[in-house]
């Protein structure tokens, strides 16, 4: 694109901290006949443009000390550089920086990275408006010198009329030529360009652009000098009278309103106007009207998209708490007033988003979402805050039962299945309610409390709704504290181990230890793991607490090992969480504390849930298989509770099963329970496997136990979890139970 003998003489000044980018705009713009300038930062451009105005800035927005929107800020306030027009150049595609970028005074925005041919044909748009402008004014200056001075010359040189008369006709031509200029430049421009008589507002001239813009023939506004107010919004007339006035009080004004073409579509424009004096008296009202509707769109679509979810097209978190910011306001002028808040939280929505893909998972949420909205009425309000989380405010209710009514409904709605593509899924939500009371200052804390109220819910099961109370409150209270020293605790070596022995139930010796984490909290005493270890994995501690019991673990029974040589092989039990298998470095981990105990591998056996197995199959395969490589033997904790892994357990290298303790204290020769660890243990044996019962109290189940195989049991009946020094003092007296082998031999 070439630029016109207009634009040649033109300078640009390119302001950008990018070496590479001035470069290559410059050369571009020098290529095309502009004459350019460079400013590696905001204070050097300010100082340029002040010294020596370009015709157009092309201004970075990223830069360090002054970003661009401040240095726009700066010129747009110095009456030297004000006029000049400025185009952004930017990164971000963001619709916030481009209204921000306007809003400081920006007349264009170029996103990086940018396409030469759009910069050349935005710089040559600006510098020909700019001319244009220019042209105008200078035109309308010298018609009304030309217009004075030839007066003048008429009033002082009477007798020379022939003369004159000849200069005048000259000059008549000259203003012809002129006019033509102007007019042909007016005819050009896609804004609005008119001048009125300030009494009468009759038209003295009115372009081309007009009927575009307004959608009517340029004639009617001369054939009615009202309709120009005809043609505005009825909402904005009253304003666009007011300007008015303000025009002709003050001398000029600007004003954005809306007009109404005869098809009744409507249009925003920016109107700046101003009042032409001739010795003090006004005698003509000059204007240009901007067609802003496009801008106008865009800032409304914004707007909106400030303040909606993307995906479901519900209102989001800044809408939703705004609206409830308005409800707390009213309450708090109306005390009869009453509304509700509910949190709504879908169960196991993550289970169908990594099953069926995130594609379907959003089809859910939109399909939840047009759910959730015909259950409630019009001026109730439902937003999503994001993943899966709704919240409700159900506006102007009666009492709790309204809001308790509504939850039941959606409970109800969110039973029937979904069909999505090819498949049928089923939902459930948890809700948590808070109803509105003077108590709240501020609409976080109602949210808050509906959200503690959801978290309730699901701790009772999911697929419910729980409404908040004080206690709930007091119960997250503790919680956020039990978070804090716990996030402290390892620092302060608050955390210990104690060891409960684990027998051969066939000897009656000691052949091993399980190492059990303990919390010696200064103030709350000592704390048993299953008060702390779910909150250690909710906010992901788990992980580096499990470590550190790994660590000292394996350091104590080295420690054992070099004590106690006539009791070894003693093995120890540590339990693994399923987080820490799936980290990444965990096989480096186990290496490096091995290493740096001296612990030999086969001695350790490590504990690790069912759930872990069945919800990180292939993964975990692998992670076992290295584990096994360094003699490290596995085990499965807990075993039967809650899930089905039998089929899967001959796909893992397992060495031993922990039948967990609810089957083997309720176990009766004859009942449920022992056909369960008979099954178990039957299992075991014929995978290879040993079996490990928990939980062993009476010598009843000792014997039980014996009978149907079980290698080695852990429990009260031989000794409750002990701390270091006291575990040292059993393997110092060389402890057997020998008595209930003695008990359970065959007569």
């Amino acid at each position: 694109m070439n630029s016109s003998p207009l634009d040649a003489s033109r300078t640009i000044l390119i302001v950008d901290d990018v070496p590479e980018n001035l470069r290559v705009l410059s050369k571009t713009l020098l290529g095309q006949g502009y004459q350019v300038r460079c400013a590696k930062n905001g204070a050097m451009a300010l100082m340029g443009a002040n010294t020596a105005p370009p015709d157009v800035i092309l201004l970075d927005i990223k830069m360090p000390d002054l970003d661009g929107y401040e240095v726009c800020r700066r010129l747009k306030a110095s009456p030297t550089t004000r006029d000049i027009p400025v185009v952004f150049l930017s990164a971000s595609d963001d619709v916030l920086d481009k209204v921000k970028a306007f809003e400081v005074g920006g007349v264009d925005y170029i996103t990086k990275p940018f396409e030469i041919a759009e910069v050349l044909a935005r710089v040559q748009s600006q510098i020909a408006l700019r001319s244009a402008k220019a042209e105008i004014s200078q035109l309308n200056t010298q018609l009304e010198q030309r217009i004075q001075q030839r007066t003048l010359q008429l009033q002082a040189a009477n007798q020379q009329l022939q003369r004159e008369i000849g200069e005048r006709k000259l000059a008549e031509k000259r203003l012809q030529e002129s006019e033509e200029r102007l007019e042909s430049i007016l005819n050009s421009l896609e804004e609005v360009v008119w001048s009125v008589c300030p009494k009468t507002r009759k038209l003295f001239y009115l372009n081309p652009a007009a009927q575009k813009v307004y959608g009517r023939p340029v004639a009617e506004f001369f054939e009615n000098p009202n309709l120009w107010l005809e043609a505005v919004h009825p909402e904005d007339r009253r304003k666009v009278e007011r300007s008015h006035q303000m025009l002709l009080q003050q001398g000029s004004a600007e004003l954005e309103y809306r007009i109404l073409q005869p098809d009744g579509r409507v249009r925003w424009v920016s109107t700046r106007s101003r009042v032409i004096y001739e010795n003090g008296v006004a005698v003509r009202l000059d204007g240009i009207v901007y067609d802003i509707t496009r801008r106008k769109q865009a800032e409304e679509q914004l707007v909106y998209d400030a303040l909606h979810d993307a995906l479901t097209g519900l209102p989001n978190r800044n809408l939703f708490m705004e609206r409830l910011e308005s409800a707390l306001h009213r309450a708090k002028r109306n005390t009869n007033y009453l509304f509700a808040v509910l949190f709504i939280d879908l169960d196991r929505f993550k289970v169908v988003n990594d099953s069926l893909g995130h594609t379907l998972g959003d089809q859910l949420l939109c399909a939840i979402a047009d759910l959730l909205q015909q259950c409630l009425r019009s001026t109730d309000t439902i937003a999503r805050f994001g993943g899966d989380e709704f919240t409700i405010l159900l506006d102007d209710i009666k009492d709790i039962t309204d809001a308790i009514r509504i939850a039941e409904r959606l409970q109800a709605q969110l039973t029937a299945p979904f069909q999505l593509e090819n498949h049928t899924i089923f939902s459930s939500a948890s809700i948590g309610i808070a109803l509105s009371s003077p108590s709240y200052l501020e609409a976080q804390d109602l949210l808050r409390d509906a959200d503690i109220a959801m978290y309730q819910a699901k701790e009772q099961g999911k697929a419910r709704y729980a409404i908040f109370d004080q206690e709930m409150y007091q119960k997250t209270l503790k919680l956020l504290r039990l978070e804090s020293d716990l996030r402290q605790a390892l620092e302060r070596q608050e955390f210990c181990l104690h060891y409960q022995p684990i027998i051969s139930l066939t000897t009656g010796k000691l052949t091993g230890f399980e190492a059990l984490i303990r919390w010696r909290h200064p103030q709350r005493g000592l704390i048993s793991p299953t008060n702390f270890i779910s909150v250690a994995e909710d906010i992901g501690l788990i992980v580096t607490i499990g470590e550190w019991v790994l660590q000292e673990a394996c350091r104590q029974l080295h420690v054992w090992q070099a004590q106690f040589p006539h009791l070894m092989p003693l093995k120890l039990s540590v339990n693994i969480a399923g987080q820490q298998i799936r980290e990444p470095n965990f096989i480096h981990q186990i290496d490096r504390v091995l290493t740096e105990t001296g612990l030999d591998g086969s001695y350790l056996q490590l504990e690790i849930t069912e759930s872990t197995l069945i919800e990180y199959a292939q993964e975990t395969v692998r992670t076992l298989l290295e584990i096994r490589s360094r003699r490290i033997q596995l085990s499965i904790d807990d075993f039967g509770q809650g899930y089905s892994s039998l089929s899967y357990l001959h796909r893992f290298p397992i060495n031993s099963l922990k039948i967990d303790r609810s089957f083997v204290s309720g176990m009766h020769s004859n009942g449920e329970n022992y056909e369960i660890v008979r099954t178990i243990t039957t299992l075991a044996h014929i995978l290879g496997m040993n079996v490990v019962a928990e939980g062993v109290e009476t010598p009843e189940q000792f014997s039980v136990l014996r009978t149907l195989g079980c290698e080695f049991g852990q429990g009260y009946l031989f000794a409750r979890s002990l701390n270091c020094a006291s575990a040292t003092a059993l393997m110092a007296n060389n402890p057997q139970w020998l008595e209930l082998t003695e008990l359970n031999q065959p007569l």
